[in-house]
């Protein structure tokens, strides 16, 4: 009875959910997220999604794409250089289609393959973010990758200004070339191509109300000022990855802390010009990687603004992500949500 009860409850989620896009009623309405919804609310089709990388990130991208259903977005191809794994998976998504490749490359060299393909999903080790966005860019591809871009600010930079300069045609003619086929030609504008990173937390509606508290001056007795003194940061991971995917990570900073220090940014619109911190390891694992799995972390910012963040590898009583900030009028807190 309680998984027929959890199966109903998730049933009503997804149609809740699909019931939201088809309206236009979305909660994804921050900047980076305004445009991909606003496209979602009025697509007549689908979008088709080919899926780079299929081991812990993939796996919960193809969870969300089965939760939504292929009225929304359809897996039309999976990428992994484990080319059996990524045959079994195309199996399990024959309903659209879906084919196996070992690179992303064979994808985009493939004329035909390629028009079937609207966007892309980049979930592989974080040393391949890079490259694989530059392809999927260049290819005029919407595309949603895994953090980070690159573990390089040089290359950073490099992918934000192929993103801003990417183009594709408009919803009208590229829904015209679907029906034409791969070799058809399109007229008319195009619009800039979507490229999101997956920040997830400023999608969380927790997070997202502390945000629209603090922008509606909750804290703050002067107009225009966030009213913001302290903020602190709870981020603690459960369970602990496996060293596979810790060994490619970039290390606790890049793969942990920088959702963090996104957060206080989305919170505040504030860059710290100081950051000062100390860590410790006690996973023998993680210590051979020269990285450690406890770190505290104090952000200065222009505005009088201190920070901290206490992170942790693994937390024994689960996932825990909080947020306390405290104003000149008061605080506010986000706490993790029961389920």
């Amino acid at each position: 009875p309680r998984a027929s009860r959890m199966e109903a409850e998730r049933l009503s989620n997804r149609e809740a959910l699909l019931e939201r896009i088809s309206s236009g009623c979305h909660e994804l309405d921050g900047p980076k997220a305004v445009g991909v919804s606003a496209s979602l609310a009025q697509l007549d089709s689908p979008v088709r999604i080919c899926l780079v990388g299929l081991g812990r990130a993939g796996a919960f991208h193809m969870q969300s794409l089965r939760f939504v259903g292929a009225r929304v977005a359809q897996l039309v191809c999976v990428v992994d250089t484990n080319l059996e794994l990524a045959r079994r998976t195309a199996t399990e998504f024959a309903a659209s289609d879906c084919v196996a490749r070992a690179t992303l490359e064979e994808v985009m060299a493939d004329v035909a393959l390629a028009g079937r393909v609207d966007a892309i999903i980049i979930a592989s080790t974080t040393d391949t973010h890079y490259g694989l966005c530059k392809l999927a860019l260049s290819a005029s591809k919407a595309t949603f990758t895994e953090k980070p871009i690159s573990h390089h600010a040089e290359e950073v930079d490099e992918v934000i200004c192929l993103a801003k300069a990417a183009r594709a045609p408009l919803p009208a003619a590229a829904a015209k070339r679907r029906e034409e086929g791969p070799e058809a030609t399109t007229q008319g504008g195009c619009e800039q191509v979507p490229f999101l990173v997956g920040y997830q937390r400023r999608c969380d509606r927790n997070f997202r109300a502390l945000r629209d508290l603090i922008a509606d001056g909750a804290l703050s007795s002067e107009p225009g000022r966030h009213g913001v003194r302290v903020i602190k940061c709870t981020s603690r991971d459960n369970p602990r990855p496996p060293e596979e995917y810790l060994r490619t990570s970039g290390g606790i900073f890049h793969d942990m802390l920088s959702h963090d220090f996104d957060m206080i940014h989305f919170l505040t619109g504030e860059i710290p010009d100081e950051v000062f911190t100390v860590g410790h390891c006690y996973d023998p694992a993680i210590a051979a990687l020269d990285d450690v799995d406890t770190v505290v972390v104090t952000l200065r910012y222009a505005s009088g603004l201190l920070a901290t963040v206490d992170s942790s590898r693994v937390a024994a009583y689960g996932y825990d992500q909080r947020v306390e900030v405290f104003g000149e009028r008061g605080m506010l807190t986000a706490q993790n949500e029961s389920r």
